[in-house]
């Protein structure tokens, strides 16, 4: 009989309990059958908890005090016995091939991550390949300028985890970027080009926060490209990491109606890439947008009876 390695899935959850259910559900449904899977309840006040609970002995639940999602996702890595270890937010979805296709494509790769699909929000039932460029093999020089890998997409061996250093637990958001581009400077990564990660959208997800956002995104930007970083030796790319992660952020903002924040970071986006064509007609656009921003912030302050 085949071996079938026994996969960790480990999901942190902080007060998702609409979603956390049906997260878990896609982890059970995997056509590979070899897993575990461990809850992180990081201080959560509602009822996700008892969600994953109920699940009976196909879950544990470690709880902890809410320290971020970062510190969840290192506590359950610490409390896996997998050989490989795959993460999956409590309000993502996993195809039910997901794993199994991963395992049968990574052969000599130590990790490996998919396509994801939007669910949800403007983007709805669009891949997120279909705005962002995947990359496959050794991607150091790639991914310190942009974030392409989608966290509940990833699979890697829980020796390379180790061997990386785990998640930032100073970065309370975009930990994710800083651990992919600490791992692709260890080694190549495996791109599955199939989407088979549902990411869901919806405005409570700490990923849509612009505003909060772009501090963290400097944060890495900084951290990578510092003496100690991954990306120390690409200093000239450091410009555009900033453009990108603006110009994203910029997006976030957009979707949220704060255009006043959009045009901010188009504005920044373009000091960093003046003579970027799409640079100026982005920053072109935001600011014929501005107007809409200054109509909400009139209208809000008109005295209502």
């Amino acid at each position: 009989m085949k071996h079938l390695p026994l996969v960790s899935v480990v999901m942190p959850v902080y007060n998702n309990e609409r979603f956390i259910s049906e997260s878990i559900l896609s982890a059970l449904n995997q056509s590979h059958r070899n897993i575990e899977i461990i809850v992180v309840d990081d201080g959560s006040t509602d009822l996700s908890a008892k969600k994953a609970e109920a699940f009976g002995e196909k879950v544990r639940v470690v709880t902890q005090k809410n320290s971020g999602a970062a510190a969840a996702r290192n506590r359950g890595v610490l409390e896996s016995q997998g050989e490989f270890v795959a993460f999956l937010d409590s309000d993502d979805i996993w195809e039910p091939e997901k794993l199994e296709s991963q395992l049968k494509n990574m052969k000599d790769f130590r990790w490996s991550y998919t396509d994801a699909i939007f669910y949800g929000g403007i983007n709805d039932g669009l891949t997120d390949s279909h705005f962002t460029k995947k990359y496959d093999g050794v991607i150091l020089d790639k991914i310190i300028t942009c974030n392409f890998i989608g966290t509940s997409s990833v699979l890697l061996t829980k020796e390379l985890f180790l061997e990386a250093g785990g998640f930032d637990e100073s970065l309370r958001s975009i930990q994710d970027w800083d651990f992919w581009c600490r791992v692709s400077a260890i080694c190549a990564v495996k791109h599955i080009s199939e989407p088979l990660v549902k990411y869901r959208v919806h405005s409570s997800s700490i990923s849509r926060n612009a505003r909060k956002n772009i501090v963290n995104h400097i944060k890495v930007i900084e951290k990578i490209f510092g003496q100690e970083g991954p990306g120390s030796h690409f200093t000239h790319l450091k410009r555009v990491a900033k453009y990108n992660s603006y110009s994203i952020v910029s997006h976030i903002a957009e979707e949220e109606n704060d255009y006043l924040f959009s045009f901010f970071c188009r504005s920044h986006a373009l000091k960093c890439q003046p003579l970027k064509p799409e640079a100026i007609k982005s920053a072109i656009k935001s600011l014929i947008k501005l107007p809409l921003a200054m109509n909400s912030i009139f209208f809000n302050t008109i005295p209502r009876n």
